[in-house]
């Protein structure tokens, strides 16, 4: 027993020296190439000559790029310069002032118009209030919306035309100068190019008469570049101020013509206004007129019923129902004391019994009630 534990424990520690060893990669073989094997294998380097002709490929491709987009660059300007050929444009473009101008206004001038319009209204209706100063009030607010109509469809309206014009103006010298200033660029960079391609050449070993006569001929073509954008520069310039001149004066005419339209429509309204008022004033007069024949009529009807005419006549008649018939001392002086005739009736007043206060305050107040009350019936 114990030489088999022995025999295990061996063979346990043999595994444990032997796993390590087992775990580890195998060596990798040895590089036997040379490093004249290695040289001769890898990739050429390239020659100086070599590194010219590429040099001069890439400089002849930039000279030829730089050439195209100078001209596409002095092709648009001259397509610019043609725009501004005839006073068509101008015509055109003044159209275009005036349609732009009135969407500016339109929403305000609608606006003012409405308020306008409510007020003539509220005008026309004031009359029937009676009131001769809330008819002058409403005419002179409808007066102010008036001026405020005038203003916006014409001065507001002249003044959009005017900043429209001056928007043009602005945009059209913009474009100008940045289509100069392109071609200008594009010019100046065909000649940098034309000397790159000329330094190029010279490396790559090219004749000298013959890059010398290629740089000329391309030296030549972007100072030619050069002189046509400069010449095109300065008729875009003047072509621009012939042309914002004709707009200028198209868009003076515009203004006028605005300011005008809106002065006869502030006519118009005010004319309106003035016969609204006048409508309301008459209407006003009649209401007033027929509150006072209504007002007087009931004061003649409360006086008349203040004075009852019963009230004075009643007293002397039983005063004098005893003097009737009396014989003629009594009759005698019936007659000093006064007699009245009424209806073919007569009423002695004696000097024994006068009218009382009251009464005599009655007849005054219905002698003046009889002589409104006709005239508050008429």
């Amino acid at each position: 027993g114990s030489i088999m534990a022995r025999l295990v424990l061996a063979l346990t520690l043999l595994s444990l020296l032997c796993l390590p060893g087992l775990a580890q990669p195998a060596p990798a073989p040895a590089d036997s190439t040379t490093p004249a094997e290695k040289e001769a294998t890898a990739a050429p380097k390239p020659s100086k000559k070599d590194l010219a002709k590429q040099a001069l490929s890439r400089a002849a491709d930039a000279h030829r790029e730089a050439l195209e987009h100078a001209d596409g660059a002095i092709k648009k300007l001259e397509a610019f310069v043609h725009l501004f050929g005839d006073h068509a444009d101008a015509k055109t473009a003044s159209a275009g002032l005036e349609e732009s101008a009135q969407k500016d206004v339109e929403k305000s001038a609608d606006d003012a118009e409405n308020t306008f319009q409510s007020r003539l209204g509220t005008l026309a209706k004031s009359g029937s209030s009676g009131d001769s100063k809330a008819v002058a009030a409403a005419a002179q607010k409808a007066k102010r919306a008036a001026r405020d109509v005038e203003h916006l469809a014409g001065n507001n309206k002249a003044k959009a035309v005017r900043e429209q014009f001056k928007h043009v103006q602005k945009a059209q010298r913009e474009e100008a100068r940045t289509l100069a200033r392109e071609a200008h660029e594009g010019a100046r960079a065909a000649v940098k190019a034309a000397h790159a391609l000329e330094y190029a050449e010279r490396r790559a070993g090219v004749n000298e008469d013959s890059y010398k006569k290629a740089f000329d001929r391309n030296a030549h073509i972007g100072r030619c570049m050069e002189d046509r954008t400069q010449e095109l520069e300065d008729q875009a310039e003047d072509k621009i101020e012939r042309y914002l001149d004709t707009l200028e004066a198209r868009s003076e005419v515009l203004e006028d013509d605005a300011r005008g339209e809106a002065a006869k429509q502030l006519e118009a309204e005010r004319r309106a206004v003035r016969w609204a008022k006048r409508q309301a004033g008459e209407e006003a007069e009649k209401v007033r007129a027929t509150a006072e024949k209504a007002a007087a009529k009931a004061k003649a009807k409360a006086a008349f019923a203040a004075a009852d005419p019963t009230e004075v006549a009643h007293p002397a008649q039983d005063d004098t129902k005893a003097a009737v018939g009396t014989d003629g001392a009594n009759a005698g002086g019936a007659s000093a004391g006064g007699s009245a005739s009424s209806g073919g009736r007569s009423i002695a007043l004696t000097a024994a019994r006068p009218v009382p206060l009251v009464g005599a305050a009655g007849l005054l107040v219905f002698a003046a009630a009889a002589v409104a009350f006709p005239a508050a019936l008429r």
